[in-house]
């Protein structure tokens, strides 16, 4: 009976924690700083980043959490390393096209952004890049579940986002937006404006 006893306990606690790291990068909407663990850097009010995550994935660098006291986490971003490419950002949509292939994978169906702001300059194939650091191209793919997209329960939209760092170099990033950002979000700000 004791061994019974104790072989359930054992596959319960496999159970809980193989659910706790069943999220984005093996976290979960809800968690607290000391469950996410590692050495959290602030870096804005209820920002953290980090170097290091449950479930690390290669394409990226560094991650930056929204956490707050009560909701705990709401929001992730996975932050890519730089990837050199042309002024046509060529090996940049060919990055972001590889990920999005994965994510499709994950997630399902989803909408494409891709676009010149109307009136922009920068509309010549060679200056594509340019028109990423002047903030008037977009590129950037959206899961989200009025789109039809396989999404969690907890899980409200994935933003697949291509960013220049340079007109020779870029990166990509992915957001995952939880359930509980809303609340998240006003919690946060009712505390920053305690001190007023």
């Amino acid at each position: 009976m004791l061994k019974k006893t104790i072989t359930m306990i054992v596959i319960v606690e496999l159970f809980l924690s193989s659910s706790a790291i069943a999220g984005p990068f093996g976290l979960e909407m809800g968690m607290s700083l000391k469950e996410i663990g590692g050495t959290p850097e602030n870096i804005a009010y209820g920002k953290y980043k980090l170097t290091s995550v449950p479930k690390p994935h290669s394409a990226f660098e560094f991650y930056v959490i929204q956490v707050a006291p009560n909701s705990g986490l709401c929001w992730i971003k996975a932050i890519g390393k730089d990837i050199a490419t042309s002024s046509y950002g060529l090996e940049l949509k060919s990055e972001f096209s590889e990920m999005e292939k994965k994510l499709e994978g994950t997630y399902g169906k989803h909408k494409i952004m891709d676009f010149l702001m109307p009136g922009s300059i920068w509309n010549e194939p060679n200056e594509w890049m340019m028109g990423l650091i002047k903030k008037e191209r977009v590129l950037m793919a959206l899961w989200d579940k009025k789109e039809g997209s396989a999404l969690p329960a907890n899980l409200e939209t994935v933003a697949l986002i291509a960013s220049p760092s340079s007109r020779d170099k870029g990166y990509i990033s992915i957001e995952y937006l939880f359930a509980n950002e809303e609340s998240c979000n006003a919690e946060l700000a009712a505390q920053e404006d305690d001190a007023l």
